[in-house]
């Protein structure tokens, strides 16, 4: 197994380097030495670590890695020749090829975490229908993400995350299903491709977040198992997980190996940040004495050294403080947050739930240092979103678990969803389509019931625009306000009668938020509602998520009035019907 990276050190030159610890002899071939084994012979430097420079190979040449077994036989899975995991391209499954760094990037800097406002979207399926990019396969490229992004940008956000993009098994898929690690999806496009996608992100001021899969590595089409059966404990675990065996974490060419991953990611690619997915398995790996946590302790130290601006999300559940300490991830995605706020949509014990998903100590009940310790998604991500074999009842567009795009209510509830998202403690997420009340469920392509990729045309219509301007506005907000991005939260106003709940966000430097929502059918008007915000002064509306050009109606909420607080810190104002307000202190 490659690790931790090969490297270009000179002029037509590369540094191989490859761990295989049970074997007596590594080989590379290529068209530099005419496909002929044991003329490029690695050198055994010791702990079953092979490496060596080897001279006269041109940009984009392919090449193979030949393990030996012990006893000199060239190892027998297959062509007898190891499908080689690390250059940054690939023709097909098993061959790869060289590629010289010699990209050169737009000035960047990656925003403060506080800062960010994440759009997640999975490459494959973003584009492609009824955009006039319709192709045969139906998939959709780096390249024909590229002309979407300034859709994305003119919502306001300032982040992408990318679902995984490494190489997968089969042409089409979800994309957590990892077969190589150093090379992106061929049917997505070239390294340099990727790059460019990156790079275009940058110019419009989007940092862009990876999602990389090292908890397992897929059954099908497993590149360890290319290794013969001596030499496979050294790279896989014992313990299966639901989608595919652990890999050894407690060895340590596969911690090299990960860490030259992440390397790339962030030297070669220009990444902003890094989402681990399912880092639980890790942790759960423990119970067989194989260390998960000092893995990720491993690869996160010698990231901050390496890169300290760079931004490592883990998808924990159920989210624990102990993953920003323990193994030293900056973020825990919260789950509970779209649980909570669902359940109180679909009138289980509204202001409970509203005060459930608000929180207190930064959202849940542990307690994180910072604000951008917590990662929410309170529309759902792309795991809520997603059919699972076609369970209509479970994951599905945010939408129609509400009652479905063309109902108003619905539509009210998804503003309602978004606008708190952006109003809480942690960094606000959103997944593509919730933006325009996508309906129906996700996938990469076509099942039984129709094609389920992002729909252009409906992100077009009336209803989408809508929903897209509240999101633009309430992104704006998040935007120009500290103390949504890094404030301290306090719940002033609770009303289980009448299920409205209020929160004020503040900070240090005097900026003052106070959030209002109603959960219910009742409209509060001529001033009547008496609302408890414990700060004395007057108040501006900034945000009422049913104006009209939400897709509300006019005069619904507080305009040209500021309301003042009275002797017991109470202001009078209107509530429109399942709402969010925002007003700033003045």
């Amino acid at each position: 197994m490659e690790s931790p990276e090969s490297k270009i050190v000179g002029t037509n030159s590369v540094l191989f380097k490859v761990w295989s610890p049970l074997t007596n002899q590594v080989d590379v071939v290529g068209e530099f030495n005419n496909w002929h084994g044991n003329q490029s012979v690695l050198t055994n430097i010791g702990y079953g670590y092979w490496e060596s420079v080897i001279n006269n190979i041109r940009k984009n040449e392919i090449y193979k890695s030949i393990i030996h077994q012990h006893n000199g036989e060239m190892n027998p899975t297959g062509d007898k020749i190891l499908r080689d995991k690390i250059k940054p391209d690939t023709e097909n499954s098993t061959i790869h090829a060289i590629e010289y760094k010699d990209f050169e990037w737009s000035p960047f800097t990656t925003p403060e975490f506080d800062n960010l406002i994440i759009y997640q979207f999975h490459v494959g399926s973003f584009s492609g229908r009824n955009d006039g990019l319709e192709r045969e396969n139906r998939k959709a490229t780096f390249m024909d993400t590229i002309c979407k992004l300034d859709y994305v940008k003119s919502m306001g956000f300032n982040a992408i995350a990318l679902l995984p993009v490494q190489t997968f098994s089969d042409d089409r898929s979800l994309d957590y299903n990892p077969t190589f690690y150093f090379t992106p999806e061929s049917t997505y496009g070239e390294p340099v491709e990727l790059k460019q996608l990156v790079d275009e992100c940058h110019k419009r001021g989007l940092a862009v977040i990876f999602d990389v899969v090292y908890n397992f590595i897929t059954n099908n089409d497993n590149s360890f198992l290319s290794f013969n059966d001596a030499t496979i404990s050294s790279y896989l675990s014992s313990f299966e997980t639901p989608w595919g065996l652990n890999l050894a974490f407690w060895q340590d060419g596969i911690k090299d190996f990960f860490l030259s991953v992440l390397s790339m990611c962030f030297g070669e690619y220009n990444a902003d940040g890094i989402r681990f997915d399912a880092t639980s398995y890790l942790e759960y790996n423990k119970g067989l004495g194989n260390d998960g946590w000092e893995f990720m302790q491993y690869l996160t130290y010698f990231t901050k050294m390496y890169y300290p601006a760079k931004y490592l999300i883990s998808e924990h559940v159920p989210s624990t403080d102990s993953i920003t300490y323990s193994p030293g991830l900056h973020v825990a995605r919260y789950k509970s947050s779209y649980e909570c706020i669902l359940n109180a949509m679909q009138g289980y014990n509204p202001a409970e739930n509203m005060k459930n998903s608000i929180g207190l100590s930064f959202g849940c009940s542990n307690s994180y240092t910072n604000s951008w310790n917590l990662f929410k998604y309170m529309p759902g991500s792309h795991d809520e979103s997603k059919d699972m074999n076609n369970m209509k009842n479970g994951h599905r567009y945010y939408i129609d678990l509400l009652g479905g795009r063309d109902n108003y209510l619905a539509r009210s509830k998804a503003r309602i969803i978004w606008a708190l998202n952006i109003s809480l403690i942690g960094t606000p997420m959103l997944f593509m389509g919730n933006e325009c009340n996508m309906s129906g469920y996700w996938l990469d392509s076509e099942d039984a019931n129709g094609d389920h990729r992002f729909d252009w045309f409906i992100a077009e219509d009336e209803k989408s625009i809508a929903m897209r301007k509240l999101v633009a506005a309430a992104n704006t907000l998040r935007s120009k306000h500290p103390a949504l991005q890094n404030g301290f939260l306090e719940i002033t106003h609770k009303d289980s009668t009448n299920n409205i709940l209020a929160f004020k966000r503040w900070n240090s430097q005097g900026d003052i938020i106070l959030t209002v929502l109603n959960l219910s059918d009742m409209n509060f008007t001529n001033h009547s509602y008496a609302l408890n915000i414990n700060q004395s002064g007057h108040w501006q509306q900034i945000l009422c998520s049913q104006d009209a050009e939400f897709g509300g109606w006019d005069g619904a909420g507080n305009a040209f009035y500021d309301p003042g607080t009275n002797s017991i810190d109470q202001i009078n104002i209107n509530i429109p019907q399942w709402s969010v307000l925002m007003f700033k202190l003045l």
